[in-house]
């Protein structure tokens, strides 16, 4: 009788064990768990932060993204390259993308993971006939990775990170390109003011000019009309070429990443928009296109859906799990144990993964298509830059060296008649007229030839100086 009694209370004993073993590998565990943290978005605190801006806050920005060198003032004004790194600095479509590096880097540590073991048992203390028989049955099981699944996965998810990495890149010089072209844009608004300011002063003199002749008698009221004429009509332009010096200024502020509202200031050169000719090779351009972030990126994810089809076909075959199991019986009077091993396996007769199969395959050729595709659509906008570029130069080279010195030429002859009273004052405003035209239509291809060239570097995917070096370099 005390024999059965002790029987009795050894499953309760045994339960309190396992539950202390088990209660302790649960705290030994938590330790290394990661604790939540919420952090409500407040979007009235995401628009003042908007709002808000200082050279004080572009500098701390400057000196987070891990530059050492004092960081560009403002004040002094920003060129071409400075709009450029403030862009990379403060552009918040640029901030958002950067952060998936932390999600890919995630995903390749989850890649790299064993999976964890199960604990499985079984308590059966009650019986009715025969009375006091108890059953426990305990096992511990691990599952065996298939075949290669493992490293497949983690070539995926390698190959992911790299492929963030230059989407980011591609992302970075994308945003780089639209600031510089802002830029510049920004420039050509100022080059068309500043020639309308050298027009309206020298309106204003002729016209002040026939009023004088008028009074001597040497001029008509059709002179006058006509100077007035042109002297409104250049007021009028004036007017719209202010407001696209404010437009361009708020695109290159956006951009940039700048509240609309802050004042910027440009470093402009003299004469920023004057061209030097250049010698594009475009064979030797569309040979470095596969080295740029954009082609680089759609490379990599090419190898991301390697490594998927090569999990899939893995998981073709079916899962195993092995470990040690127990059994403990008690039959009303005494214990018996067993000790074996105790395993799992999918069999697989109707599903052997196919469908995911045929969807990776069918993956990796829509990632091998889309490259070509890519790849095309980038030769093409390259030669179409590269055509741009030649035509504006060509057409530059032929108002340089024919057009402007004739239409000079022809401003100065008609002035000097008009001193000497061989012309009337109408015969001048329509020469300074078609002189005026020809200025505007070379700051427009000053302007067209910029715009080509920053298209070009856009269609690369990198500055087009480092891509003519490199050409040379091979």
């Amino acid at each position: 009788m005390r024999m059965q009694k002790a029987d009795t209370n050894t499953v309760p004993r045994l339960f309190y064990t396992v539950s202390r073993v088990a209660a302790f590998a649960v705290l030994a565990v938590c330790p290394g768990c990661a604790h939540y943290h919420p952090e409500p978005l407040s979007p009235a605190a995401v628009q003042q932060q908007l709002l808000r801006f200082s050279q004080a806050d572009f500098a701390a920005a400057y000196c987070r993204a891990g530059h050492t060198d004092p960081a560009p003032t403002l004040a002094d004004g920003l060129g071409a390259d400075e709009v450029g790194l403030a862009a990379l600095i403060l552009n918040p479509a640029l901030k958002t993308k950067r952060l998936e590096r932390g999600i890919a880097a995630g995903q390749l540590v989850t890649a790299g993971l064993y999976p964890n073991p199960s604990f499985d048992t079984r308590t059966l203390p009650f019986s009715q006939k025969p009375i006091h028989r108890k059953s426990v049955e305990a096992s511990m099981s691990f599952e065996i990775l298939r075949w290669q699944e493992r490293v497949a996965e983690k070539q995926a998810k390698t190959a992911n990170v790299q492929a963030v990495q230059y989407d980011i890149l591609s992302d970075e010089w994308k945003t780089v390109s639209e600031t510089r072209a802002a830029y510049w844009n920004a420039v050509a608004a100022r080059e068309k003011l500043r020639l309308n300011s050298e027009e309206m002063t020298l309106s204003e003199r002729l016209r002040d000019s026939v009023k004088a002749r008028i009074k001597h008698g040497a001029g008509t009221a059709f002179d006058s009309n006509l100077a007035e004429m042109q002297h409104l009509k250049l007021q009028m332009e004036r007017q719209k070429v202010e407001s696209d010096v404010d437009t361009a200024d708020r695109t290159l502020k956006s951009a940039i990443g700048l509240p609309y509202d802050v004042e910027i200031k440009l470093r402009i050169a003299a004469n920023p928009l004057a061209h030097r000719p250049l010698v594009v090779k475009l064979p030797e351009l569309v040979a470095s296109l596969s080295d740029s972030a954009m082609m680089k990126a759609s490379q990599w994810r090419y190898e991301v859906s390697e490594g998927d089809l090569r999990a899939a076909i893995a998981r073709q075959y079916p899962s195993i799990k092995l470990g040690p199991g127990s059994t403990f019986d008690f039959d009303g009077k005494a214990w018996s144990s067993l000790y074996g091993l105790v395993g799992t396996i999918d069999v697989p007769l109707i599903g052997r993964n196919q469908g995911e199969i045929q969807e990776k395959t069918a993956a990796r050729d829509l990632a091998r298509a889309d490259y070509t595709a890519k790849l095309q659509a980038a030769q093409s906008a390259v030669a179409a830059a590269v055509a741009q570029v030649e035509s504006a130069e060509r057409r530059l080279q032929f108002q340089e060296k024919e057009l402007l010195p004739k239409a000079q030429e022809s401003m100065k002859l008609t002035e000097k008649a008009y001193a000497a009273g061989d012309i009337a004052g109408s015969e001048l405003l329509t020469a300074r007229s078609l002189f005026v035209d020809a200025e505007k239509s070379h700051l427009d291809l000053l302007i067209d030839y910029r715009t080509a060239l920053e298209s070009l570097e856009a269609a690369l995917g990198r500055r087009l100086e480092d891509a003519l070096n490199d050409g040379e370099k091979r």
